[in-house]
């Protein structure tokens, strides 16, 4: 499980830990050229105390390649992101805790204040005053990491939301584009299948309702429900989910184990359309819902702070259908754009069971 995952890891993040670590391995062969040129000797002795200058050179590259990566990565990007100011505090304070011990145990009896230049007072604090001096420097030194990671996050997230802005953009046009295709004549459409429904009243109450199901259904998908903010009714969406829901359990002969509850404060709450049902048709994807012990569970609850909506399941055993996951990437990139940072979006999931809990908050913190 470790392995997997630490391959995982490696895979997925090798360009950031390779991009960070030749920058280190330019930036420690640089400052070594520029220092040995001006009193090679104290260079060469100051290197040699660690181990001599590749082995010092390649330890300064992987601990330069590992403060930046958690820094940017896992402390700034998440904070300016998703407003995780402490997790921030406490990867931040983490590392520091770290570095600092790592560098009292391996660094401060090889180091040695040589102070060229100066005068013989300065060298004597510095030699007296080892500790609080060592100790004043890695303060300093990590400040300083944390003001220039800072900078790059900050760069790197401007330039991920005016990436992410202009795919979203370029998915509303594909969207858009791929309505028109499909909703030619959507009052033909209707119309039909108005007539259909006439048509099966007499024959089939099932029928007949599945056509009103799905009449609802596309209604509501080639609709323009959206206000300005581009959000609608909770209610609608809602209704929406309930029609798909529906819908399946007659394709299934309702023998879906489905589990569905809702608690709604604040029925005039808004979220962004087809959001809840991304997450719903997962579910009828890659879900085993005949099973009465672990049924499909839907929860959805709104009152004046906050939306929450839970769903879990068990996962299909066998052969798997094959998933994309572009309908869960497009869910966490409009939440983002909408919601930016005012809510949680959690998925959990082990071998047999799949959960996932969204909170949107109502109000921006």
């Amino acid at each position: 499980m470790l392995m997997d995952k630490t391959s995982r890891f490696f895979i997925s993040e090798w360009k950031r830990i390779l991009t960070l670590f030749s920058i280190a391995l330019v930036w420690n062969i640089i400052t070594f050229l520029f220092i040995y040129t001006l009193d090679p000797d104290l260079t060469a002795n100051a290197y040699e105390r660690f181990g001599g200058t590749w082995i010092t050179i390649f330890r300064s590259v992987v601990e330069f390649t590992i403060t930046y990566y958690v820094l940017i990565f896992l402390a700034w990007l998440p904070g300016l992101q998703d407003n995780r100011w402490g997790r921030f505090v406490a990867v931040v304070a983490i590392l520091f805790a770290v570095k600092f011990g790592y560098s009292m145990l391996y660094e401060y009896a090889k180091t040695v204040y040589e102070v060229n230049g100066r005068s013989d007072k300065v060298t004597k604090f510095m030699t007296a005053n080892k500790m609080f001096v060592f100790s004043l420097t890695q303060i300093f030194t990590y400040l300083f990491n944390l003001a220039i990671t800072f900078v790059v996050a900050v760069f790197m997230h401007f330039s991920r939301r005016e990436k992410l802005q202009k795919e979203l953009e370029k998915q509303k046009m594909d969207a858009e584009l791929s309505a028109i295709k499909y909703q030619i004549n959507p009052h033909f459409l209707f119309n039909s299948l108005s007539f259909i429904y006439s048509k099966t009243v007499p024959l089939s109450e099932e029928v007949s309702n599945a056509v009103l199901l799905l009449s609802d259904i596309m209604r509501y998908a080639l609709g323009k429900e959206e206000d300005a903010e581009g959000k609608v009714a909770l209610t609608k969406e809602i209704t929406h989910m309930k029609n798909v829901i529906g819908i399946n359990q007659m394709r299934f002969n309702n023998k879906l184990s489905i589990q569905y509850s809702e608690q709604l404060e604040n029925p005039g709450a808004r979220i962004a359309p087809l959001i809840l049902i991304t997450l719903v048709e997962n579910a009828f994807k890659h879900g085993d819902l005949l099973d009465p012990a672990n049924p499909l569970v839907v929860r959805t609850e709104a009152d004046d702070q906050r939306i929450r909506f839970y769903i879990g399941n068990k996962k299909k055993q066998g052969p798997k259908e094959l998933s994309t996951s572009i309908g869960l990437n497009n869910v966490r990139q409009r939440l983002q754009l909408t919601y930016q940072g005012n809510y949680s979006f959690t998925i959990n999931e082990t071998e047999h069971f799949y959960t996932a809990e969204l909170i949107i908050q109502l109000h921006k913190k």
